[in-house]
């Protein structure tokens, strides 16, 4: 009735009223404990004398039971109710109730008495241990991710550990204390020697696990990071030119907003320079697009070598380049624009059957400018053309 999260109205009011219910059960059971009395409750439903059973409240569930029931109750009632810290108080009041279950199972295997009967008390059977055992970790995983449940369900490798390690930290105990006792019953070694074996057989079994669960972690490690790398290089490539290797206008535009505000926060000159590739047009036409791509990273080269390793420099899109700089005064630029002569000179003094030429438009600024990298391109852009312009008039 409570397992839909939220359940509906009608089912709530009535897992309620059976929830305190269980709950009552428990608690009066315990009163009939704690001051002897008597109110019959084991008598409600069976009738049939249970006095060979027991010396002591004949037909009556035993306290450990009984306590059982008063926890479990109150999850039930408490099954929404958090804590500021996050702490679900229905699944430490359902750990009472798995407890419980696992230390009467163990006592059955171990043939540990007192464990599953408490004095004189009525014994649990072994049917109520294990149907108090199902239920409580029903009740643990009412609610599987949230509390200490969403720590074992949950999707990263923490919780993944504890699924592999719960099951085998609860079943080989267990499995290893019956092993031993019917070992020892069957006379092969006694006591000391078999309580030797059952320590060796745990320790052995939960290093076993340990060492199985670190290999598997370690291979999801190894596959987490293959996975990064992957995407670092997609990431690097969706930045990157293909064809020059320089950066993209993605790139250039992402990595040059972090520049600017540098600048402005330091108090740092900043230059911006937009190129273009003059011709490229007729290079692709008479010489083929093959070497109008090899005068395109030639570009990309004369750019490398005049510019810094700290300076920005990509290829916005066709024959259209950009470069950013910090810490460039017009001192600076001065022997920028030489040492860009040069190289080109250089570059056509080769064999090439075409002769590159670059028309650059340059804007200097100090932090107090308010531009984006937006209009700090376009004002670039626009003194390259006036440069352009005014080099086809006087050809």
């Amino acid at each position: 009735m409570l397992l839909p999260d939220p359940p509906c109205r009608s089912n709530r009011y009535w897992a309620l009223f059976f929830s305190a219910l269980v709950a009552l059960t428990g608690a009066l059971t315990l009163i009939e404990y704690v001051f002897g009395l008597n109110l019959h409750i084991d008598q409600l439903l069976l009738r049939t004398d249970a006095s060979g059973f027991t010396k002591y409240s004949p037909g009556r569930m035993s306290p450990i039971t009984a306590i059982t029931f008063l926890a479990l109750g109150l999850a039930l009632l408490l099954l929404d109710w958090e804590t500021r810290r996050g702490w679900r108080p229905t699944q430490l009041l359902s750990l009472c109730g798995t407890m419980a279950g696992i230390m009467s199972l163990s006592g059955y295997i171990n043939g540990a008495e007192p464990v599953y009967k408490i004095f004189s008390f009525t014994p649990i059977a072994v049917f109520t241990a294990l149907t108090m055992l199902i239920i409580s970790v029903a009740v643990f995983f009412a609610r599987p991710k949230v509390g200490i449940a969403g720590d074992v369900t949950g999707r990263f490798l923490g919780s993944a550990m504890a699924r592999r390690f719960l099951p085998a930290v609860i079943v080989v105990p267990l499995f290893a204390a019956w092993l031993r006792m019917r070992v020892e019953q069957a006379g092969w070694f006694g006591t000391n020697l078999g309580l030797a074996v059952n320590v060796t057989m745990n320790v052995v079994t939960l290093s076993l696990l340990v060492w199985l669960n670190a290999r598997q972690l370690n291979k999801t490690e190894e596959s987490l990071e293959a996975e990064r790398d992957a995407k670092d290089v997609l990431y690097d490539a969706s930045l990157r030119d293909e064809l020059t290797g320089l950066y993209n206008r993605r790139g250039f535009l992402s990595f040059a907003e972090e520049q600017i505000r540098l600048a402005c926060s330091g108090r740092r000159e900043l230059l911006v320079v937009f190129a273009d590739v003059d011709g490229l047009k007729g290079i692709n036409d008479g010489f083929g697009h093959a070497e109008g791509d090899r005068a395109l990273k030639k570009v990309a080269e004369v750019l490398l070598t005049v510019f810094r390793d700290t300076d920005l420099v990509a290829r916005l899109g066709g024959d259209e380049f950009a470069i950013l700089a910090l810490d460039c005064s017009p001192a600076g630029l001065v022997r920028i624009n030489a040492h860009f002569d040069k190289v080109l000179r250089t570059i056509n003094a080769g064999d090439n059957p075409w002769k590159l030429s670059i028309s650059l438009g340059t804007l200097h600024v100090d932090a107090s400018h308010q531009l984006s990298i937006g209009e700090l391109l376009s004002k670039a852009d626009g003194i390259m053309y006036e440069r352009k312009r005014g080099r086809l008039v006087l050809a």
